[in-house]
């Protein structure tokens, strides 16, 4: 099943525990472009003698070590206004988690999962284009999933 990703909206809340309180989610605003949500295996390796061929004396094995959540990138047109973007500022400048939502135009779909806002940046793009600004979201557990 493909899931339609155009609509899709952004919520955070001032919460670093579920499960949350549904007058709590605000929405950010603006939202052009969401990153994904995912992790990456830190790789073990290791050089070890080669036995299968005489030309190779050493061969690199490696193995799954540590698994890490990777951040996820947002895009938004800079609304300083926007309760959501503000509440977006105050998780930049604080050392807690906050919860985040990501509701999918279908009603039904959704992700949810405590994360850190590791970055926050102004967009300046092109002299004809607006001011954006771009957050970096480092999910701290694995995203729930509803729907499906």
């Amino acid at each position: 099943m493909l899931f339609a990703t155009a609509g899709t909206r952004l919520f955070i809340a001032d919460r670093d525990t579920t499960p949350v309180p549904a007058g709590a989610w605000v929405e950010i605003a603006e939202t052009e472009a969401v990153g994904f949500l995912g992790s990456q295996w830190n790789m073990a390796e290791a050089e070890i003698a080669y036995m299968g061929a005489p030309d190779v004396e050493m061969e690199v094995v490696q193995h799954k070590r540590s698994i890490r959540r990777l951040p996820m990138q947002v895009v938004m047109g800079n609304d300083p206004t926007d309760p959501g973007q503000r509440l977006l500022w105050a998780a930049h400048y604080s050392t807690r988690d906050f919860q985040f939502r990501l509701a999918f135009p279908d009603g039904t779909n959704a992700r949810q999962w405590p994360g850190l806002v590791t970055a926050m940046s102004e967009v300046f793009d092109t002299a004809n284009n607006v001011m954006r600004l771009q957050a970096d979201i480092l999910p701290t557990a694995q995203p729930t999933m509803t729907g499906a």
